[in-house]
Protein backbone atom coordinates (compact mmCIF):
# COMPACT_ATOMS: atom_id res chain seq x y z
CA UNK A 1 0.00 0.00 0.00
CA UNK A 2 1.17 3.34 -0.73
CA UNK A 3 0.83 6.31 2.06
CA UNK A 4 -1.75 7.97 -0.25
CA UNK A 5 -3.67 5.28 0.12
CA UNK A 6 -4.36 5.47 3.29
CA UNK A 7 -7.67 6.57 4.41
CA UNK A 8 -7.93 10.40 4.59
CA UNK A 9 -8.41 11.10 8.48
CA UNK A 10 -4.76 9.16 8.43
CA UNK A 11 -3.11 10.94 5.49
CA UNK A 12 -4.20 14.36 5.98
CA UNK A 13 -4.04 14.88 9.65
CA UNK A 14 -1.32 16.62 11.42
CA UNK A 15 -0.11 14.45 13.77
CA UNK A 16 1.54 11.72 11.40
CA UNK A 17 5.44 12.59 9.75
CA UNK A 18 6.10 11.07 6.22
CA UNK A 19 7.95 8.17 8.06
CA UNK A 20 5.44 7.28 10.15
CA UNK A 21 2.73 7.37 7.23
CA UNK A 22 5.15 5.08 5.64
CA UNK A 23 5.27 3.18 8.17
CA UNK A 24 1.53 2.54 8.57
CA UNK A 25 1.28 2.31 4.50
CA UNK A 26 3.92 -0.48 4.63
CA UNK A 27 2.54 -2.66 7.18
CA UNK A 28 2.05 -6.07 5.27
CA UNK A 29 -0.98 -8.03 7.22
CA UNK A 30 -3.63 -5.22 8.01
CA UNK A 31 -5.52 -5.86 11.02
CA UNK A 32 -8.98 -7.64 10.57
CA UNK A 33 -12.03 -5.95 11.87
CA UNK A 34 -12.15 -8.55 14.25
CA UNK A 35 -8.63 -7.92 15.43
CA UNK A 36 -9.63 -3.96 16.05
CA UNK A 37 -12.80 -4.94 17.76
CA UNK A 38 -11.10 -6.77 20.14
CA UNK A 39 -8.61 -4.15 20.44
CA UNK A 40 -11.04 -1.83 22.16
CA UNK A 41 -11.92 -3.75 25.02
CA UNK A 42 -7.78 -3.20 26.14
CA UNK A 43 -7.90 -0.99 29.55
CA UNK A 44 -6.02 1.76 27.69
CA UNK A 45 -7.80 2.04 25.05
CA UNK A 46 -10.73 2.29 27.01
CA UNK A 47 -9.87 5.32 29.03
CA UNK A 48 -8.87 6.64 25.87
CA UNK A 49 -12.81 6.23 24.06
CA UNK A 50 -14.52 6.95 27.40
CA UNK A 51 -12.60 10.04 27.56
CA UNK A 52 -13.99 11.38 24.86
CA UNK A 53 -17.52 10.52 24.83
CA UNK A 54 -19.62 12.93 22.73
CA UNK A 55 -16.89 15.37 21.16
CA UNK A 56 -15.66 12.69 18.18
CA UNK A 57 -13.04 15.31 16.48
CA UNK A 58 -10.78 15.05 20.12
CA UNK A 59 -11.34 11.81 20.31
CA UNK A 60 -9.81 10.56 16.90
CA UNK A 61 -7.20 13.46 17.57
CA UNK A 62 -6.10 11.41 20.46
CA UNK A 63 -6.30 8.17 18.87
CA UNK A 64 -3.77 9.23 16.52
CA UNK A 65 -1.40 10.57 19.48
CA UNK A 66 -1.64 7.19 20.67
CA UNK A 67 -1.25 5.76 17.48
CA UNK A 68 2.06 7.75 16.76
CA UNK A 69 2.97 6.76 20.25
CA UNK A 70 2.87 3.01 19.52
CA UNK A 71 4.75 3.90 15.85
CA UNK A 72 7.23 5.11 18.24
CA UNK A 73 7.56 2.30 20.68
CA UNK A 74 7.48 -0.32 16.56
CA UNK A 75 4.07 -1.38 17.38
CA UNK A 76 2.78 -0.34 14.35
CA UNK A 77 -0.31 -3.21 14.24
CA UNK A 78 -1.09 -1.32 17.45
CA UNK A 79 -0.84 2.21 16.06
CA UNK A 80 -3.29 0.61 13.19
CA UNK A 81 -5.68 -0.63 15.26
CA UNK A 82 -6.40 2.16 17.37
CA UNK A 83 -6.72 4.37 14.40
CA UNK A 84 -9.64 2.38 13.35
CA UNK A 85 -11.11 1.28 16.95
CA UNK A 86 -14.49 2.78 17.40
Amino acid sequence: MNKNDLPGFIRNSEVFSEEELEKLANLEKKPTEQEIDAFKYDPEIQELLNAFIGDETTRLTHQLLKAKSFLGEGKVVEAWKVCFVD
